[in-house]
């Protein structure tokens, strides 16, 4: 086990955003949104209750919404839960294809819709009872320009398929089998006749929609093409007069710079789209582990976080240990926490390592409720993450 020593002292030196606002971001945010009502798209894929760095994320989004209502604007959080995402026991390889059952296939997003939920009310009501809506990926699909900005990026799919999937050089596009539920995850058995597109199942051969009839509904969308869709079909609204809103993001900085430049800005040039209008994008810091590395779901599966839990500070991996670990008071702590960060900007502009928040959540310093749930063992833990059908922490020493 690695021993870090520190002084406790935090510096914030200058650097990219916080070397140029000191204390005027949010204002500068304002100015960048001409229309009265804003709506503030935030997102995620629910196949797990909430991770830590979702909760970090959700609560910059209701934060900034608080503080553009305060300067006049009408806020409304559109929390995105993406139902066409899927666990990685939901997949499997056939002839080198990929294909996949979503979790609104299966069903499985009902195991963790309560989280989320519940967190989105405690944010709601911490930032003074806020408007929100959960949506899901569908709701894409029905924008009135959906087909428009479809159909184009399925005429340059050989030029936007190679940006945005460099490994297949395919569209990322899918439709699950009516019969099944399954879908080739990155389309690589697609096959594009005018606005026909077929699909092919192992289990049920080809199947086929049309996109200007009733299909348009039942397509999905791989992780960067989704990012175009939704960020081109956002520009069109912000740049409508006759849509009253505009559009403001909140992401993880996980997704800034190169992802953004090459899979958004640059489809969008390839498409030849003006983006001019496009939303503006807030960058939410990242929480990263010892070695500067983010702390992600995936690595949670590997067994990467067990020294976590040998440290007692398990309730860093999801929303549901954090809440049973500090109740209440312990969110209200994380959420004051991160409305500092648009108060100063230097505190937004940069990343947090585990060690922060270990040092922020000493249990001296947070007041557990006495109805909080006790903290379960290892083996319970081990337990709920069989449940949520990831795999267990590998049984080694640190």
């Amino acid at each position: 086990m690695i021993k870090i020593f520190h002084d406790g002292l935090i510096h914030n030196p200058p650097g990219g955003g916080s070397s140029i606002f000191k204390k005027e971001y949010v204002n500068y945010i304002f100015d960048y949104l001409p229309k009265k009502e804003v709506r503030l798209s935030v997102g995620t894929i629910p196949n797990s209750s909430p991770h830590f760095g979702t909760i970090i994320t959700f609560s910059l989004a209701f934060s900034l919404a608080q503080r553009l209502e305060k300067l006049g604007k009408s806020v409304t959080v559109v929390v995105g839960l993406v139902d066409t995402g899927s666990l990685s026991t939901d997949r499997f390889i056939l002839e080198d294809i990929e294909y996949q059952k979503s979790l609104a296939s299966t069903g499985k997003i009902n195991n963790y819709l309560a989280d989320f939920e519940e967190l989105l009310k405690k944010l709601s009501s911490y930032f003074g009872n806020l408007n929100y809506e959960i949506m899901n990926q569908g709701s894409l699909n029905l924008h009135q320009k959906a087909l428009e900005i479809i159909s184009k990026i399925i005429n340059e799919k050989e030029k936007i398929g190679s940006l945005l999937f460099p490994e297949t050089k395919r569209l990322g596009l899918r439709s699950a089998c009516s019969q099944c539920g399954l879908a080739d995850r990155y389309g690589l058995n697609n096959c594009y006749e005018d606005t026909r597109i077929s699909f092919f199942c192992p289990r049920h051969d080809r199947y086929s929609i049309d996109i200007q009839k009733d299909g348009l509904q039942r397509l999905e969308f791989e992780t960067p093409l989704r990012n175009l869709i939704r960020g081109l079909l956002y520009t069109e609204d912000n740049q409508e007069k006759d849509v009253p809103y505009s559009w403001l993001r909140v992401t993880g900085s996980d997704h800034a710079g190169f992802y953004q430049e090459q899979i958004f800005y640059k489809g969008a040039a390839l498409l030849g789209i003006d983006i001019t209008n496009s939303p503006l994008i807030v960058y939410s810091p990242l929480v990263v582990d010892w070695a500067g590395v983010k702390l992600s779901k995936s690595i949670l599966v590997r067994g990467g976080y067990k020294y976590l839990i040998d440290q007692g500070l398990e309730y860093l991996i999801n929303y549901q240990r954090f809440r049973k670990k500090f109740g209440d008071e312990g969110l209200r702590k994380l959420f004051k926490e991160v409305d500092l960060w648009l108060e100063e900007p230097s505190r937004l502009f940069r990343s947090y390592t585990i060690f922060y928040f270990a040092e922020l959540f000493k249990e001296e310093k947070v007041q557990k409720l006495e109805q909080s749930i006790p903290i379960t063992s290892d083996i319970q833990l081990e337990k709920e993450l069989q449940e949520a059908q990831v795999e267990v922490f590998p049984k080694y020493d640190i």
